[in-house]
């Protein structure tokens, strides 16, 4: 009877997964072996700085003053006594890096759940939750800023939006008001947000029960504590955002 040449593979263990996903394929580590040694500096600063966040591709890119469509709320410009923004060089921008503005908010955003949430950094599920909270965020910043300037046709500041649907045998334009498509996203990111805060709470739920059919109750107590404090600190959160949106979105006289 002849054996067949395919076999399943051996389970492996964590280690033996580990030590194999950490090995660098053959092609890919000649072709890293011939780049200049600041270009790898480069390649491998930035996948350690993206183990655990989206600092990195979460920002916008900075375009500059001719191309930022945030302008308006550059902190690096300065201002006349009238608020107007003074003339400043583009030198004085990260041009192609990520727009500062964004990429500090998000780093704050970051730590604050992680100290709010008692989230473990090490723990990569939590921590992608926390990545997500903080990247809706920021996209509901940046949704805010657009609401506080107006988009690229200057609509938006007073949460409306008009859509030319034709000309008239006059000449006049027929239009139609509508809810403007940022008012729907905010409404959507903030669900999404809550979806990921009952995930971070049914991942805790789960350590709970697994420590109880161990038997360490010592960790399920210390669970238990972390679930009740993290109930509480939900509901802070979601009152803080409430006013939060009122007070950041402003209607036009």
């Amino acid at each position: 009877m002849t054996k067949s040449k395919f076999q399943i593979n051996k389970i492996e263990t964590k280690e033996e997964a580990i030590a194999r996903l950490t090995e660098i394929d053959t092609d890919y580590d000649s072709y890293i072996k011939k780049l200049p040694a600041k270009t790898k500096e480069r390649v491998f600063a930035s996948l350690n700085a993206t183990k655990n966040t989206l600092h990195s591709v979460a920002p916008i890119v900075c375009g500059g003053p001719e191309r930022c469509p945030f302008y308006d709320k550059c902190p690096i410009p300065e201002r006349e006594q009238n608020g107007e923004i003074k003339p400043t060089s583009a030198q004085m921008f990260p041009i192609g890096k990520e727009c500062i503005l964004e990429k500090f908010y998000m780093q704050q955003k970051t730590i604050q759940y992680i100290e709010r949430l008692n989230v473990e950094p090490n723990d990569p599920i939590e921590m992608s939750i926390v990545n997500e909270l903080a990247l809706i965020d920021l996209y509901k910043n940046r949704s805010l800023m657009i609401m506080s300037v107006g988009d690229k046709n200057g609509q938006g500041r007073d949460f409306m939006r008009i859509d030319v649907l034709g000309f008239n045998e006059n000449g006049d334009t027929a239009e139609q008001a509508k809810l403007h498509p940022v008012v729907e996203f905010l409404d959507k990111m903030e669900k999404r947000r809550q979806k990921y805060l009952d995930q971070l709470m049914e991942t805790r739920q789960r350590k709970a029960e697994w420590m109880l059919r161990v038997g360490n109750t010592q960790q399920e107590s210390k669970i238990l504590s972390e679930l009740k404090k993290l109930r509480e600190t939900l509901k802070e959160i979601e009152k803080e955002s409430s006013e939060l949106e009122e007070d950041e979105i402003l209607l036009d006289d």
